[in-house]
This record gives C-alpha cells, sequence and structure tokens, in this order.
C-alpha cells in the first residue's frame, strides 16, 4: 500500500519535516535535485544540451540546484528565470546565490536553441491560480519546442490536487514528482500532462506522512500477493463459497456469462447464474461449470422460484448485468434487496433501477456494494456527471458514509470508498477496458473475492486493481484496440498464477 497525496497535504509534510523535525530546506532541496539529475543522467549522455526554466519558489530552487550537478558532470546548463525581479523564497535564494557564485548561464531571452532537455521548475504543488500573462507566454513557447520535457513535482499549470488545467499547462514527456505520487497527477487533465511518472525519495521521515496520514493510498502489484485469500491445502470446493448470478434479460447473456466466469477464475468454489430461459444454451455451452436456474420474464411464479433458489444457496450474489430496467428486473432489484441478508454487488442496470427507488436504502437487508460509473452515480445522486468527476472522493465517501454502503467509483481512476476517512484509488488498467461487458467482470471479480471470506471494502479494492491488472495483461497480448471483456477475464488466471509464483 502506498499514500496518494494532495497538493495541501505534500505541503503539511513538507512543513512538518522542516519545522517540526527540523530537516533543513535545503536538504530536501539537494535532494530533490539529485533525483532529477539522476533522471537525466539515465537517459541523455555528458554534454547534452539543457534548459532549466524556473520562477522564484522552491520548484525554482530545485530546478537551479539540478541544473548546478549537471553542470558539473559535463551538461551545458542554461537557466532562464522568467521573472528576475520577483520576490524569490529563502531556498530558491540560496541556491541562486550559489549559481552566481559559480558563474552558471542564466539567459535572458527564452529561445528555441536545439535544446536536448527542457526542465520545468515554474510552479510546484501550491499553485491553485490560472496561470496568466508572461508565465502562461512561457509555458506554451515551451510546449512548442523540441526536446525532452521533464516536469519537477507537477508540470506547471496543473493543479496538484485535481489534475485541473490552470489555464495552460508544460506538457510534460516525464514528471519527477517527490516523496509521494500526486492525486492530480492521476487525474484529468494531469494524467494526460505529467507523461510518465517517477515518484522518488527525498527524505521526508515517516512520521511526517503518518502525522498528516493522506486520505487515499493505492495497491501495488506487489501487494496483491498478500491481499490474495489464503488456498487450504485441506480443502474443497464448498470451502470457497458459492457465488450466485442473478443477470442477462433476453439477448444479454455475455452480461451473466462474463461475471459468471470472472468470479470463477478468482477462486470462487460454485457459481449459480440465474437467468432468462432464452440465455440457457449459451451459458451451459460457454461455462459448463456453472449451475444454472432459469425464469421467464412474463412468468411472475418461475421468477419467484429461480429468485428463492438462488437466495437459499448463495452466499453472495451478483445482481444487475444485463438485466434491463423493465418490470422484471424491478421485481428483482425490489426483491433481493429487502430479502437477501447476505452481500450484493449491485451494477449496471441494477443500479439503474435503484435510482428510481431510493427508498429501498431504508428496507434492505443485503449488504451493498455498488459498482457505479459515472452516469450511473450522477442518475443516484442527481449530480451532473462533471460536478461528479472533479469531486470523486468526496462523493463517494459521502454516499457510501449515509447508506452504509462500500462505493466503487468507476473511472480512468477508480476510487473505492466504505464511507471512512480513506478512500482507495486504483492506479491499474488502460484505456483498452473501455469496452462493453469490462464492468461484468469486475462484478464476478468482486464476488469472487467476497465468497472467499473477504470483507465488502477489502474485497472491492482488491477486486478492482486486479481487474485493472487483468486488463493490463490483455492489452499486452491483443493490443489496447482490439482487446475485449473475454480477454480480460481470461487473464484473470495469468495474474493470479504470476502472483502466486512470486
Amino acid at each position: 500500500m502506498r499514500y496518494i497525496a494532495t497538493g495541501q497535504e505534500v505541503f503539511r509534510i513538507d512543513e512538518f519535516a522542516t519545522n517540526v523535525i527540523g530537516i533543513p530546506q535545503l536538504v530536501l532541496m539537494e535532494r530533490a535535485a539529485l533525483r532529477i539529475a539522476e533522471h537525466v543522467k539515465e537517459r541523455f549522455p555528458a554534454g547534452a544540451h539543457v534548459l532549466i526554466v524556473v520562477e522564484s519558489g522552491n520548484n525554482g530552487g530545485d530546478g537551479i540546484a539540478a541544473g548546478r550537478i549537471l553542470m558539473m558532470e559535463g551538461y551545458d546548463v542554461e537557466i532562464y528565470w522568467v521573472d528576475g525581479l520577483k520576490s524569490a523564497s529563502t531556498g530558491f535564494d540560496a541556491q541562486y546565490a550559489i549559481a552566481k557564485k559559480l558563474n552558471m548561464k542564466f539567459v535572458d531571452e527564452l529561445v528555441n536553441a536545439g535544446y536536448d532537455v527542457i526542465i520545468d521548475g515554474i510552479f510546484g504543488v501550491g499553485l491553485s491560480r490560472a496561470v496568466m500573462g508572461r508565465q502562461a507566454e512561457v509555458i506554451k513557447a515551451l510546449n512548442d519546442m523540441d526536446g525532452y520535457k521533464l516536469a519537477i513535482d507537477v508540470p506547471s499549470g496543473i493543479d496538484a490536487t485535481t489534475g485541473f488545467l490552470l489555464g495552460t499547462a508544460f506538457h510534460a514527456d516525464a514528471t519527477v514528482t517527490f516523496g509521494l505520487m500526486k492525486l492530480g497527477l492521476l487525474m484529468g487533465m494531469g494524467y494526460e500532462y505529467a507523461g510518465e511518472v517517477s515518484v522518488v525519495d527525498i527524505g521526508f521521515p515517516k512520521q511526517a506522512i503518518d502525522f498528516v496520514e493522506p486520505r487515499l493510498y493505492t495497491y501495488d502489484p506487489k501487494d496483491v500477493e498478500e491481499l490474495l485469500p489464503h488456498r487450504k491445502r485441506d480443502s474443497h470446493k464448498g470451502t470457497y463459497g458459492k457465488v450466485g448470478i442473478i443477470a442477462g434479460s433476453k439477448n444479454m447473456a455475455g452480461a451473466a456469462l462474463f461475471s459468471a466466469e470472472a468470479a470463477y477464475r478468482m477462486g470462487c468454489g460454485l457459481v449459480r447464474v440465474c437467468t432468462v430461459e432464452e440465455n440457457r444454451e449459451i451459458i451451459q455451452s460457454r461455462l459448463p461449470e456453472a449451475l444454472l436456474t432459469t425464469y421467464k420474464e412474463d412468468d411472475i411464479d418461475t421468477m419467484r422460484s429461480a429468485m428463492k433458489t438462488v437466495m437459499g444457496w448463495a452466499d453472495v450474489l451478483v445482481l444487475g448485468p444485463g438485466l434491463g430496467t423493465g418490470e422484471a428486473a424491478q421485481y428483482l432489484v425490489d426483491k433481493v434487496l429487502r430479502s437477501f441478508d447476505g452481500t450484493v454487488v449491485l451494477d449496471a442496470d441494477g443500479i439503474n433501477v435503484l435510482s428510481e427507488h431510493m427508498d429501498l436504502f431504508e428496507t434492505m437487508h443485503s449488504k451493498l456494494i455498488l459498482t457505479p460509473h459515472l452516469m450511473e452515480m450522477s442518475r443516484l445522486t442527481n449530480q451532473s456527471v462533471t460536478d461528479i468527476k472533479a469531486n470523486k472522493y468526496d462523493l463517494a465517501r459521502e454516499f457510501a458514509k449515509r447508506h452504509n454502503v462500500v462505493v466503487a467509483l468507476k473511472d480512468a481512476r477508480t476510487v473505492v470508498s466504505d464511507g471512512g476517512l480513506q478512500a482507495y484509488i486504483n492506479i491499474t488498467g488502460t484505456n483498452g477496458m473501455a469496452t462493453g461487458g469490462s464492468g461484468d467482470v469486475l462484478t464476478g471479480i468482486i464476488a469472487g473475492l467476497l465468497a472467499q471470506g473477504m470483507d465488502r471494502f477489502e474485497a472491492t479494492k482488491l477486486g478492482v486493481c486486479m481487474h485493472g491488472m487483468a486488463g493490463q495483461a490483455a492489452a499486452e497480448e491483443k493490443g489496447q484496440y482490439s482487446m475485449i471483456a473475454g480477454d480480460i477475464v481470461r487473464s484473470i488466471e495469468q495474474i493470479i498464477a504470476k502472483e502466486a509464483e512470486e
């Protein structure tokens, strides 16, 4: 597990490290500069032409110090100070004084001189206003230049917390960020403008991070092996739980199929699919391992009987994928949530039905996990997709807390919350997963983990992480353009086998 920090949280960590622990600011600045210089040296030989563009804060001081290190190792370094008359931070003044004594080259004009490397040290994590005037002109000019573009900590013009574009921003090939990943580098335009992000250690002590206790954290793939449910040597299929899948209306058999197979691939003992009679043949032929209970959408008695069978049998239910929003779906959602006292993973049409019957939150017996995408969350909250995307953490947390549910708010960076102060943000996955059926796979993965004894929050976090890992594996094999949901399902086994071996 590792923390993801907001701009304000990073400021507080830095402040604690310097003012409470007593680490001099210049020590942190020198370590940051070393990391920046190392990044350049790993990619370009001595003699490369390097431009470092700075403003008067500590970010600019980092840039000047990095330039000094590179110059002393044989690089051709030039520094452009955007506003040389502006009052500067103490750290910047110290680095500037050293640079002048070493006769470092400061240029008065910004020209396209064929630089190999362009380093952005204009603004840091504290920027919260729109970039305007000369600073905006400089950033636009830098973006038009050729050369490898490297941002210090956060690309100038990107909000370190939201990832919003603040007028204009430096478009980096790579970003070296200090101490902790910044939330804004994972969100919105920050994700686009940061390029390849390297998180480097500059000496923030653990006590400073623990004091601030950032609200967001993530898993690395290396965490997965420890988090996966343990397989006992003395066990049988009943040991690993039973998943019921209530999904798939007529012509939507794939939704039930993807969810069911994903649950099996995650290691649950048994899966029973409860779906319309028309889906029987395809499910039995494609997944003969699954038990099958069917009903007729226009026959309430067969529906009631099928629902009673699956609810009485399952430890965990998936409800909603491909179910439709008609009378049959509304009946199923209502009866299951009022009657089943286990955990239900509610997705897709199940969420859409719930959004029209919010009173169910007051009367349901089920322990609920919701996996809405942004539009489905909009229906649940009556807020715009734009507002939700801009405030995913708080909205997911508030909704989860109010209704006592776990929410996996799906987006390029999915947020999982159980209503507590800390939430999980996912960093695995690929844009190739934006394909029909991908969400159905996620429901099966989460249900498979639940069936093996994981609690709601832990199963949802790990499920989202592994869903993204499977998507990455599928993209490596099939390509981001050509991969489909079935490829994600088939990649689950590769991920689990790899983690188990390691």
